[in-house]
């Protein structure tokens, strides 16, 4: 398959290595918008504790999505063990900076060597794992929403076509029509029964049981990041609450998504810091913080992820 060939290792790398340079680019750009010598005063004057337990709270959120992950995996009866579904977990975490979003697609391509399971079976999971993420953010933002009354039209616009979508993939006489339509060329026809099993997988996570556990999961992940933020903010010497701190980071997180830049890099960084100036944080220091959030709950995953890839590249691409 030409997805298959597109994601050797050195096609990875290749993509890898454009959102590292990428990810230079925004922080030198962040770095002359503020003082270089306040950023680095700010980091060295850091207390080492406060930035490791930011570290340890960024971790345990990544565990949480393991855990979530794993659990779509055994109930979809993929014969994979939890070792190896980790360390695909951690490798999709690398490739979160790729372009084209080769982070997310780069779990089904490992499942289906490492388990042999159809793309069809687990690309439900990879565009589920990051919905139930989103429903997540939501849910944490519009805790920030009953302080924070601002940004309301978007997230209510975003949240109407979460709510149709939710309606409409209920139809099941309607998405079978359109599949069998889509699929009545030819050409297109092997590709009927994959949609199928791509729409009974999809039906099957959207029960309230398993929405109803994802959703509290990545509701605790995503906590446990916005804590590390919380932590950094008040290792720097200032003081805005815990809500301020879950709503300026989802809020940043979801605008780098909707960016569409690979890693939301740029999108989110600018987000996060207009948003700590807004809480009263000075121009430099809100970049400052915004750059080391970043490295601990994003660059910090990348790094995990590079270093199981290194180990287990020759497990999961023998020549």
């Amino acid at each position: 398959m030409d997805y298959a060939h597109n994601k050797r290792p050195d096609r990875l790398i290749a993509k890898l290595i454009i959102g590292l340079i990428l990810g230079i680019i925004v922080f030198a750009c962040f770095l002359l918008f503020a003082d270089v010598k306040k950023v680095s005063q700010v980091i060295l004057n850091m207390p080492l504790h406060w930035l490791a337990l930011a570290f340890l709270f960024t971790f345990a959120s990544y565990l949480f999505r393991l855990w979530k992950w794993h659990a779509f995996c055994r109930w979809s009866a993929f014969k994979i063990s939890l070792k190896d579904n980790a360390a695909i977990f951690f490798v999709g975490l690398m490739m979160s900076i790729t372009p084209g979003k080769a982070g997310e697609l780069i779990k089904s391509y490992l499942l289906q060597k490492k388990a042999d399971v159809p793309y069809s079976a687990s690309l439900p999971i990879v565009i589920y794992d990051r919905f139930t993420d989103l429903l997540a953010m939501l849910a944490l933002i519009g805790v920030g929403l009953l302080v924070y009354p601002f940004g309301v039209a978007s997230l209510v616009v975003l949240l109407i076509v979460i709510i149709l979508f939710f309606v409409l993939i209920q139809r099941k006489t309607l998405i079978n029509k359109i599949i069998n339509w889509v699929t009545r060329p030819k050409k297109l026809n092997r590709f009927r029964d994959p949609l199928n099993l791509f729409y009974k997988q999809t039906l099957f996570f959207m029960r309230f049981k398993v929405l109803s556990f994802s959703f509290f999961i990545s509701a605790i992940a995503w906590l446990l990041e916005c804590i590390s933020l919380y932590i950094i903010i008040h290792a720097t010497g200032n003081d805005i609450s815990l809500i301020a701190s879950i709503f300026t980071f989802c809020l940043g997180t979801i605008a780098g998504a909707l960016s569409m830049i690979p890693g939301g890099l740029g999108a989110a960084e600018g987000s996060i810091t207009g948003l700590l100036i807004h809480f009263g944080i000075a121009g430099s220091l809100a970049v400052t913080i915004s750059l080391l959030i970043r490295f601990v709950t994003l660059w910090f995953g990348v790094i995990l992820g590079m270093i199981v890839f290194i180990f287990k590249r020759k497990t999961f691409f023998p020549k």
